[in-house]
């Protein structure tokens, strides 16, 4: 990855030394250098960096000012350099990722640039597996326009689909549902509130946060307490209800 980054200092020779030192990492880009708070306003609207060097004490505008002036979605992340060792713990209280103490040799830099890339990595993974996530869901939104007939998932190298008539029941397990079949488990990327507003309602009975029923495999009934039912499957499973779902299940034995 390379990262786009801007120095902002108010004595040229300390701003010379830092790019001196940077061009031993190529995966730093300098885009532009300011010499106070103001001018490195205008670069970062400009250029829209990822990563600024900043020096806290400057003319016109410090350091800190700076970060006052920008919102939050503007934020890049912040090494400080400066000569005061007083503004430490105000600089980690922003959130500054490091804070180089001048003169800062390439040792101390390096361990500061290999702060700064892991944060930068772990965000972008994160964002990835965000964006994957809406992926799969409006590919789920796409498929409840229709009645869902099979799930079809990758085992071993291979598609293989799972009949939805196939499925005695289906219990939550984190991000995924597990597809109980009479021999097989099979998990499914998908949360549970999702699935049971793809299946039919007059197959599929929810009876509990954790667990949809295919009715057609319920062997038998029984009532316990507490507004609570036991549900017995043909292959001999026992499944707990939950009070909430009283109404629901109520319905669904009462109904002709």
């Amino acid at each position: 990855m390379q990262v786009r980054a801007i120095i902002v200092d108010d004595e040229w020779l300390a701003r010379r030394r830092l790019e001196t030192l940077l061009e031993s990492y190529p995966e730093i880009r300098i885009v532009g250098q300011g010499r106070n708070g103001k001018e490195a306003l205008e670069l970062i609207h400009l250029k829209e960096p990822e990563l600024v060097f900043l020096d806290i004490q400057m003319p016109d505008m410090d350091g800190f000012g700076l970060l006052q002036q920008l919102s939050a979605d503007r934020m890049p992340a912040i090494i400080f350099t400066t000569a005061f060792d007083q503004y430490a713990i105000k600089a980690f209280e922003i959130e500054a990722v490091d804070y180089l103490l001048k003169p800062f040799d390439e040792d101390r830099l390096k361990a500061a640039l290999n702060r700064v890339l892991k944060r930068m990595e772990l965000s972008k993974m994160s964002q990835f597996q965000t964006q994957i996530l809406q992926l799969v869901e409006t590919h789920q939104q796409q498929m409840n326009q229709e009645e869902r007939l099979y799930f079809e998932l990758k085992q071993a190298g291979k598609i293989i689909r799972v009949s939805v008539e196939d499925i005695y029941y289906i219990k939550s397990e984190g991000n995924y549902v597990a597809l109980h079949t009479q021999k097989k488990k099979y998990l499914y990327r998908l949360t549970m509130n999702a699935i049971s507003d793809e299946l039919h309602s007059d197959l599929f009975l929810r009876i509990h946060r954790s667990y949809l029923l295919n009715t057609k495999y319920i062997a038998g009934t029984r009532y316990l307490q507490n507004n609570e039912f036991e549900f017995e499957l043909k292959n001999g499973q026992r499944l707990l209800s939950s009070k909430s779902y009283k109404e629901k299940i109520q319905a669904f034995l009462t109904r002709p």
